[in-house]
């Protein structure tokens, strides 16, 4: 079976490489062409250095068209992303397309299927629900034309599902959508969940930790500002930060140069052992983004027993139903940030007893490579 991945992501995410690559240790039948349509001027981190044991056909392609037209112009986006997949790749043999986000992406796979009969899957992640679905109404009649039109409609979130399946823009295809849609997460790598670790023996006490890029939609300056407000109660209170580059890279490293007696700042770092020590080195892992797909380092962090700080509404809440491993916040609200870092400090200890209950193996990449091998076949 020969399958077709497109994304738009593939340079600054591991996501795609790591599900690519595990579909296809659980089945070497299949036969997997990943085609990354590179985002132009998009400020991402270039993670392809860290992706390693590829075992599917990559074509890149880079955007060679009017800038304005495609910023502005959907219809121009999605031909000159069709364009060049046309050209680039050979669709003739392929049986399935996977489209890695359902506006962007599954508009190309639904292109595909009218016109060459190519079945294919679409997944709904947090850009299709916080920015599509949200602001861009002229857009819900593709969309809705996609849905009907997919194989199966997979969601990384079970929250995203939920305000994805209520919205009046997909409630006319409410009947075709709800048999084929199914949640399949994200996976960890396997390197989190074989050193799990859950005592307190180099923990430092009130010590918050932040692993990520520092940009608008991660929220770090709203972060550091409720640190501050529990510094008035807490002096102690310090904060770690791991990552850097975004556009309020520069407003950040201010901050931290202005605060360096209780601000850290650890640089980017992609060597996982060392992150693992560094989790093990703090108590409270805080991560409050205006919008996220899921969140793979809120279960990277809850691997080392730390409770976790996360949005109220985006891909992370309802991922570990009826267990209290940390707390939901409104990112925008510093005093109720505040107030949850109070409140996971304060209960760590009985957060941990719920955090050693999580089953880590379910989210393992193996795991979701077999659920989506389900799906496919």
């Amino acid at each position: 079976m020969n399958i077709l991945y497109l994304t738009e992501d593939y340079v600054g995410s591991r996501v795609h490489h790591n599900l690519c690559r595990s579909i296809g240790e659980a089945d070497n039948q299949l036969d997997i062409t990943l085609f990354a349509f590179n985002r132009p001027n998009y400020p991402l981190r270039d993670l392809r250095d860290t992706y390693t044991d590829s075992n599917y056909h990559l074509i890149e392609s880079d955007f060679d068209g009017n800038m304005l037209l495609y910023r502005t112009l959907f219809p121009y986006k999605i031909k000159c992303k069709y364009r060049q997949l046309t050209q680039k790749a050979n669709i003739e043999n392929i049986n399935l397309t996977i489209a890695s986000t359902l506006f962007s992406d599954g508009a190309v796979a639904y292109k595909l299927w009218r016109e060459r009969g190519i079945p294919y899957i679409v997944v709904v992640r947090g850009t299709d629900v916080n920015l599509y679905l949200r602001r861009m109404p002229h857009l819900y009649r593709i969309g809705r034309q996609i849905v009907a039109n997919a194989k199966k409609v997979v969601f990384i979130s079970p929250v995203h599902r939920k305000i994805f399946e209520k919205s009046l823009a997909f409630s006319r295809v409410a009947k075709c959508l709800q048999p084929k849609s199914i949640t399949i997460s994200n996976g960890i790598d396997q390197i989190w969940i074989d050193n799990q670790c859950f005592d307190d023996k180099n923990r430092q006490p009130d010590t918050i930790l932040y692993i990520g890029a520092f940009d608008s939609n991660k929220n770090i300056e709203t972060l550091i500002e409720a640190c501050q407000i529990v510094r008035k109660q807490n002096p102690l209170l310090a904060l770690n930060l791991i990552g850097g580059g975004g556009n309020r890279n520069e407003r950040v490293l201010d901050l931290v140069n202005r605060h360096q007696d209780w601000i850290k700042f650890l640089g980017p770092i992609y060597n996982k052992l060392e992150l693992i020590e560094i989790c093990r080195q703090n108590s409270v892992f805080a991560m409050i983004s205006i919008s996220e797909t899921f969140g793979l380092v809120y279960l990277e962090a809850l691997s080392q027993g730390l409770p976790v700080i996360y949005t109220d509404g985006q891909g992370f809440s309802g991922a570990i139903p009826d267990l209290n491993v940390g707390c939901a916040v409104n990112p925008k609200s510093a005093v109720d940030v505040a107030e949850k870092l109070k409140i996971a400090m304060a209960n760590r200890k009985m957060m941990l007893n719920d955090i050693r209950k999580i089953k880590f193996d379910e989210f393992c990449w193996p795991q979701k490579a077999q659920q989506w091998l389900s799906i496919i076949k």
